[in-house]
């Protein structure tokens, strides 16, 4: 299952001194009523991922194993203006759903949106002979005739880039792994001898008070030997 996205923030800088953080992780949009005296916030704001794609088993040569997901976008904003006791609406887009049966590809993730910046959605993956979804950061592809492509990462283009691609899956062998997502800092990693790839890696951020990992892709599907 794909992960949701997020937006931790913003550190509302009140005038006697502290930061207030919080965090909005409930998919769907919401309201965020800034405290009297901010004038300034820090965000780091995460799409939904993109959700799996799925194989044919092992009874087909077509594809037997699905790609990773892509993470959702992942940007950030450094003391961005905005006004006192004053309501902003915050959108956190859901991870996209795995395939719903093979073969077929998963859903595009849902975008998420706050103080005028959007992260986009992450790129489904797909089975093998298909093409992954592009997105904040694109989808793998599946194993066996693995003659698909993989999504495009940092669709629509940002600066600094929210997302990188996912991985095809070139020469696949026995047993016929997938490929995964593209994550925030990496691309996603092509299989190996046939064994699944992992995702791409995520980004490390502090802005909740502790370092954490956010937006890593998701790993290929295990294939059947044959």
């Amino acid at each position: 299952m794909a992960a949701n996205g997020g937006i931790i923030g913003p550190v509302n800088t009140i005038s006697a001194g502290k930061n207030k953080i919080t965090n909005t992780i409930s998919t769907g949009s919401s309201t965020l009523t800034t405290l009297s005296g901010t004038r300034l916030v820090d965000a780091l704001i995460i799409a939904g991922g993109g959700g799996g794609g799925a194989g044919e088993g092992p009874s087909s040569p077509g594809s037997t194993s699905g790609g990773g997901g892509g993470a959702g976008g992942y940007r950030t904003l450094s003391s961005h203006p905005v006004t006192g006791n004053t309501p902003y609406t915050i959108t956190v887009g859901a991870g996209g759903a795995g395939s719903p049966g093979s073969p077929s590809s998963g859903s595009n993730g849902n975008p998420s949106v706050a103080f005028c910046t959007t992260s986009t959605a992450g790129g489904f993956g797909t089975r093998g002979n298909d093409t992954a979804g592009p997105g904040g950061s694109g989808g793998g592809v599946g194993g066996a005739c693995a003659t698909g492509t993989a999504g495009t990462g940092n669709t629509p283009p940002t600066t600094p880039s929210q997302g990188n691609s996912g991985a095809d899956n070139p020469n696949n062998s026995s047993p016929y792994g997938a490929s995964g997502g593209g994550g925030a800092s990496c691309v996603g990693v092509q299989a190996t001898s046939g064994n699944a790839g992992p995702g791409g890696c995520g980004t490390d951020n502090d802005i909740s008070g502790s370092t954490v990992g956010y937006a890593g892709g998701g790993g290929g599907g295990a294939g059947y030997p044959g």
